[in-house]
């Protein structure tokens, strides 16, 4: 039951915040460079389309909309601090949290020509109309 096609243009890369460092983590909100997927926003795309399931309760409960995750990409690439900010339900978020985990390193944010640890959110959007058209 994969997910791909148009739902998944959905997808919005968030990244305009303040420049501020949070509290209590050492990572920028925004930097010079942002991190970015290993080839770029479509591969990125056809990452989540290739490995993201509608999840079945959320099929049975008819449950649509966005689903947003926050992470931080580190130095090195590496994802961690997965936290999902806003969820439809469903097992939806949860969904999103594996598929992230499932990532290979980015190309790290970068500031002042130094490689730094960046806070990156992304909507990944369910919608059942394009999981049926897939089908």
């Amino acid at each position: 039951m994969k997910i791909i096609g148009t739902f998944l243009v959905c997808i919005l890369f968030c990244n305009l915040v303040s420049a501020q460092l949070p509290d209590n983590k050492n990572a920028a909100m925004y930097v010079e460079q942002m991190p970015e997927f290993p080839g770029g926003q479509d591969s990125l795309i056809s990452f989540i389309a290739r490995n993201i399931k509608y999840p079945t309760k959320a099929i049975a409960d008819s449950l649509e909309g966005k689903v947003v995750a926050k992470f931080i990409v580190n130095t090195n690439g590496s994802i961690s601090d997965i936290e999902i900010l806003y969820d439809i339900g469903g097992g939806c978020g949860d969904e999103v949290k594996r598929v992230i985990k499932l990532m290979p390193k980015w190309n790290a944010g970068k500031q002042n020509g130094r490689t730094v640890a960046v806070y990156y959110n992304l909507p990944v959007a369910f919608y059942l109309d394009d999981y049926k058209k897939q089908k």
